[in-house]
């Protein structure tokens, strides 16, 4: 995206949010009972879904500049006076306008580089990091000096009249993302600028006869006399500028440490692979499956149920989306795993009932593994848990061929 501009209006701003209902009461609470599942529920949840999803492995949007300015209204109606105070947000900026100008580009960020030195000087004092210190002086002043050359170059870019060169600088300083790339952007900066003043005597004067003519050429001479003085300290800024965001980028701290993991990674695959609420046991599970099948994300985790309960003869089944595991409760590792069965091996499943016992049945087809049996049963202490633990087989397979 190019540079944005954003213009808004205080007293339409919350209009727009009171026409989204923002001023009405909502009971936002979600209530998600795992136990009360059904996977009935689940596959018709599954193939309900006819819209288009679409999935972004990464979404990003790289914008140059974006600038923005709010109009505030001297007097608000009372109903909008209340969806401003509950949105608690403050569009006045007086009381931010020191941090406001001392954050500005073109002064170098100065209060970025004081908060810069003044960690690095409470790691020295707290914990004797001098190390911490040289990184966040580094940081701070490259970070100073970058965007004080960064300002420079637009100004002096802005001189020279000439938008398709200043449109090919913006470019190749979008292209630097990270500390090598900066570097390597502003070397064709550089580049760019001094081809910029050994050609803009030529194309400027013929670009302005194209376009207008005699007075065009006459213009286009001085835009090129012009552009030979300031493409070349453009494309020296851009060097300069460059060169100190590698710095900064590769001076940046690496003394602080990340908060810890306060819960376990969510398990993303829901009914029809929807994205669904977040779930402790479901990623419990989802660690345990990773753990068998050693972190092969293409299977992914539907249901774990208890067959079986007690010390000795505890027995859970692991549902995912290409088999079932039938293991037993303890340590998480393969040696656990006693019946491990294929979707595509298998032909039938269904519950029995011998001797006021409940089993489930798995018929498998001939091309099976030689060690599984045709026919296995695998005994659970309630019927209603023999039948969800079938309906998840049956319909599994179902859901993922459709």
């Amino acid at each position: 995206m190019r540079k944005l501009s954003i213009q808004l209006e205080e007293q339409l701003l919350w209009k727009l949010l009171q026409f989204a209902g923002m001023g009405k009461e909502k009971n936002m609470q979600e209530q998600v009972t795992a136990d009360e599942e059904n996977p009935r529920k689940a596959l018709v949840a599954a193939t309900s879904v006819e819209t288009k999803r679409y999935y972004f492995g990464t979404l990003k949007i790289n914008t140059s500049r974006v600038i923005l300015s709010m109009l505030t209204a001297s007097k608000l109606s009372s109903d909008l006076s209340a969806i401003k105070q509950a949105m608690s947000v403050p569009l006045e900026l007086k009381s931010q306008a020191a941090k406001i100008l001392g954050s500005v580009d073109f002064l170098g960020n100065p209060l970025g580089l004081f908060n810069d030195v003044t960690e690095g000087l409470s790691g020295l004092i707290k914990d004797g990091n001098v190390g911490g210190l040289f990184k966040n002086v580094t940081h701070g002043l490259s970070n100073s000096t970058a965007k004080v050359a960064s300002s420079l170059s637009d100004t002096v870019g802005n001189l020279n009249m000439d938008n398709v060169h200043n449109e090919r600088r913006e470019r190749i300083r979008n292209q630097g993302q990270s500390g090598g790339s900066h570097l390597v952007a502003g070397v064709k900066g550089f580049g760019v600028g001094i081809f910029g003043a050994l050609t803009s005597l030529v194309t400027q004067p013929v670009q302005g006869f194209k376009e207008e003519g005699v007075e065009g050429f006459l213009t286009g001479i001085g835009k090129g006399v012009v552009g030979t003085v300031t493409k070349p300290v453009a494309g020296v800024l851009d060097l300069a500028s460059g060169a100190a965001n590698a710095l900064k980028d590769t001076s940046a701290s690496s003394s602080k440490m990340g908060p810890p993991r306060v819960r376990r990674p969510r398990c993303c695959h829901g009914p029809g692979r929807l994205l669904q609420a977040y779930n402790k046991g479901q990623a419990k599970s989802q660690e345990l499956l990773h753990k068998l099948n050693r972190n092969r994300h293409s299977e992914y985790f539907i249901a774990l149920e208890q067959l079986r309960s007690g010390k000795e003869d505890s027995l859970l089944a692991m549902i995912t989306s290409s088999q079932v595991y039938f293991m037993r409760r303890g340590a998480h590792n393969p040696d656990n795993v006693i019946l491990q069965v294929r979707y595509q091996d298998l032909q039938l499943c269904f519950v029995v009932k011998s001797d006021e016992r409940y089993y489930i049945e798995l018929v498998l087809n001939d091309k099976s593994s030689k060690e599984l049996h045709k026919r296995p049963q695998v005994r659970c202490d309630k019927e209603y848990t023999a039948q969800r633990v079938s309906s998840y087989i049956i319909i599994i397979p179902i859901n993922i061929s459709l």
